[in-house]
């Protein structure tokens, strides 16, 4: 008896892990909408970048969260102003963990379509899917969904610098998690310390995960290239005010700020175990074991 319990246990698992890897699955729904050609790119201040937030915003809502929508001003180009506007749930009021992914790409300049399936389509189907798992703990969590990341960190900064600093915790940024390749590895680019049982979840999970304290960490995997990852994506927002981040990314796509970064190109079973690393991650941070994530 004892046998077939645990036979069942790991067949349940397996199932729950193919239906998450399926082309069913709400983050493969997500992932194809937001890379879609009706979205144009999801270039910032563009009308099809709006249509993106307003996707975001209307599936945080669905999923219980009350949600703010913030827009904000940004240059564009010389003498031109663009209108962006960031997508926050806002049940956390202090202390809060910022999971945060920018939903903006590239546009569809000239001829070509310029989907952002990993860039970064992927990191916004990571929060939505994130705000599933962890709506229980809605209240420790803010969910941020930025906009006019490609010109310049602008929807996260305009964020930090008009938010109270003591409600922000920590800073989970994410930024393009597909893993191309078998031997790909999702780093969790950090100068904190986590705490033993957050840690444990990386070290143990069936995927490549690499902690990683400098950009020399990170470079010396991607053949030599010469990346100030500090500053790569909006965690910088955080960072430049001395708040706490961990960025995490693949740093690792052959098809970046092309138009063949297209849905096809995401690796749904490795995606689909990122996802659940995230989860447990995140759950672990927020959990007693963690004593206030252990970041300052």
């Amino acid at each position: 008896m004892k046998i077939n319990f645990y036979l069942m246990v790991v067949l349940g698992l397996f199932a729950s892990h193919l239906a998450l890897a399926s082309p069913s699955a709400q983050w493969h729904k997500d992932l194809i909408y937001l890379s879609s050609e009706a979205l144009a790119g999801r270039k910032a201040g563009s009308d099809t970048g709006a249509l993106a937030g307003d996707y975001v915003q209307t599936r945080l809502q669905q999923l219980g969260y009350q949600t703010q929508l913030q827009p904000f001003a940004f240059k564009q180009g010389f003498f031109q102003q663009g209108q962006g506007r960031n997508i926050i749930s806002n049940d956390c009021l202090r202390d809060c963990l910022v999971i945060s992914a920018h939903y903006d790409h590239l546009g569809k300049p000239g001829r070509h379509h310029y989907p952002g399936a990993n860039d970064n389509a992927s990191g916004v189907a990571a929060i939505l899917y994130l705000a599933e798992q962890l709506l229980p703990l809605r209240e420790r969590i803010t969910f941020a969904a930025f906009d006019a990341e490609e010109n310049g960190l602008h929807g996260a900064k305009h964020f930090v610098d008009n938010k109270d600093h003591e409600a922000i915790r920590l800073n989970i940024n994410l930024d393009m998690l597909n893993l191309p390749r078998a031997n790909s590895r999702l780093f969790f680019y950090t100068r904190e310390d986590l705490c033993p049982m957050a840690k444990a979840q990386l070290d143990n999970s069936s995927l490549k995960t690499q902690m990683a304290r400098s950009n020399r960490s990170i470079n010396r995997r991607l053949d030599g290239e010469r990346i100030d990852w500090l500053r790569a994506s909006d965690h910088w927002a955080f960072a430049r005010k001395k708040l706490p981040f961990i960025f995490v990314t693949s740093a690792d796509d052959p098809h970046y700020h092309q138009s063949s970064d297209t849905p096809e190109q995401i690796q749904s079973e490795r995606y689909a175990q990122t996802l659940q690393l995230l989860t447990h991650f995140i759950e672990e941070l927020l959990g007693p074991g963690c004593d206030g994530f252990h970041v300052r």
